[in-house]
């Protein structure tokens, strides 16, 4: 299977990823895309150094002028895009992918490389002839600190002061995320904000319950009033309440529409249009509609989201169940777990302590619907992607759904999700329903229309 994945390029290092790749793939970029000054940053993974030193060779070699950001997060990658004068942007990271595993995030300009772009890279890799030289290295990892100071004046100071744990999984964001905090005079329960490459005490994803246990004792523990999870790149964040319990990021994106809705009112619909993908709740499409504003749901994946916003500069926002969220109101559309966070922290700082009064971090939420849901199941593909997708899309034909990204049926009280997973051998597959005996109901009709055709086993266990 092709390094050369959906949204970026990610495969084994030392093996799939090595000296040489690197080397050439700076050399295939700089061809390709015919750049005079591209930025590169990279995480804290044991291969990094060696694929970045590689990396910065084979664009040099072509005539690049690199501005090294050093060791940061994809946050600050992203914003260097915008203030920075650069024709493309590389991280080199696998974001929270077991430690073995490197890759590469791309940037042409403010957009990143993704798709049919990604596999004409490929085809410049391929062909093996390049354009030659002489560019030169220059040290940018002083950027942070404008990128901190940028944070700071864009998202604002809470005005109250706040206790929250943050647990950045031992991964990359760590220290720039303690240096946000002081500078934002919040107190901080740091949990794993050390780099270890090796991930020694769960995976840095926010988005799964099992990541988030040492983070919601710590909250628990230090009475804090949230907690934040961070993913291993810094592009993502998850949520835990005061009680430790886990609010999934479809729930937790209410807090930003409602905010930002909240100060487009009379606005034209474009101006109040909110995207979200096909994995996320009924409830936030309700929330968007009782917010005043108009949802559209939209194709899973980070380098999808950020086209569409491209391609609708008025819409204020988009998001994703996997925990990226997207401002676009007064910040430029890319996804950034310390901004992110700091707007986060703003908006709850608005009302009074809970210990003062005011609402808990779960009364954020109470006005939600709880509905009954399925986990994320990831089942296996067995059979050929097209022709099981095909075979989905037949027999579900005579039922309101859309095929945006896969299939997402519409039953009269939920829905069921069934979508290749652009990454890995999988079909994703979820389900949500009114209440819990609907959500049997929706469970069975799948089973009786695709039983035959695929193992459900994991759908019906999540």
């Amino acid at each position: 299977m092709s390094v050369f994945k959906a949204y970026d390029i990610r495969g084994l290092a030392h093996s799939e990823l090595d000296a040489n790749f690197a080397e050439r793939l700076g050399k295939s970029l700089a061809t390709h895309l015919n750049a005079n000054t591209i930025a590169v940053a990279r995480d804290i993974r044991e291969s990094g150094p060696e694929l970045h030193g590689a990396f910065l060779k084979g664009l040099t070699s072509s005539g690049v002028d690199v501005l090294d950001l050093g060791v940061t997060t994809t946050g600050v990658l992203y914003r260097s895009t915008v203030d920075l004068p650069v024709d493309a942007a590389v991280v080199i990271t696998a974001s929270h992918n077991p430690p073995e595993y490197n890759g590469f995030k791309i940037c042409n300009g403010k957009l990143p490389m993704a798709g049919q772009e990604l596999q004409e890279l490929k085809n410049t890799f391929d062909n093996n002839v390049f354009r030659d030289g002489k560019g030169v290295v220059k040290d940018f990892s002083d950027f942070e600190n404008q990128y901190l100071e940028t944070i700071v004046s864009n998202a604002g100071i809470p005005k109250r002061k706040m206790k929250i744990a943050i647990d950045c999984g031992n991964a990359v964001p760590g220290p720039l995320t303690i240096r946000l905090m002081e500078k934002l005079g919040v107190e901080l329960i740091p949990v794993h904000c050390n780099w270890d490459e090796k991930f020694p005490n769960h995976p840095p994803d926010p988005t799964r319950p099992e990541n988030m246990e040492d983070l919601a004792k710590a909250v628990v523990e230090n009475n804090a009033e949230f907690g934040i999870g961070m993913d291993g790149d810094g592009d993502r964040i998850g949520v835990v309440d005061e009680n430790g319990k886990f609010i999934h990021p479809d729930r937790l994106m209410t807090i930003f529409v409602k905010d930002i809705l909240g100060e487009r009112e009379g606005g034209t619909e474009s101006e109040r249009t909110v995207f979200y993908d096909v994995k996320c709740s009924m409830a936030l499409e309700e929330v968007i509609y009782s917010s005043g504003g108009f949802p559209k749901m939209v194709r899973t994946g980070h380098s999808f989201m950020k086209r569409e916003l491209k391609e609708n500069p008025d819409s204020p926002l988009a998001g994703e169940m996997s925990g990226h969220f997207f401002l676009n109101d007064r910040w430029p559309g890319f996804d950034d777990s310390l901004y992110n966070t700091a707007r986060l922290l703003e908006i709850i700082a608005r009302e009074p302590s809970p210990n003062e009064g005011g609402p808990s971090f779960s009364d954020w939420f109470e006005d939600l619907p709880n509905y009954a849901s399925t986990g994320e199941a990831k089942v296996p593909l067995s059979f050929d992607r097209e022709q099981t997708m095909s075979s989905v899309i037949r027999v579900f034909s005579d039922m309101n759904s859309s095929t945006v990204d896969g299939v997402r049926v519409r039953y009269p009280d939920g829905w069921f999700l069934c979508r290749p997973s652009n990454t890995e051998p999988i079909l994703v597959m979820r389900a949500e329903a009114n209440d819990e005996e609907g959500l049997i109901k929706i469970k069975q009709d799948v089973e009786k229309r695709l039983g035959e055709i695929i193992n459900l086993e994991k759908f019906h266990d999540a």
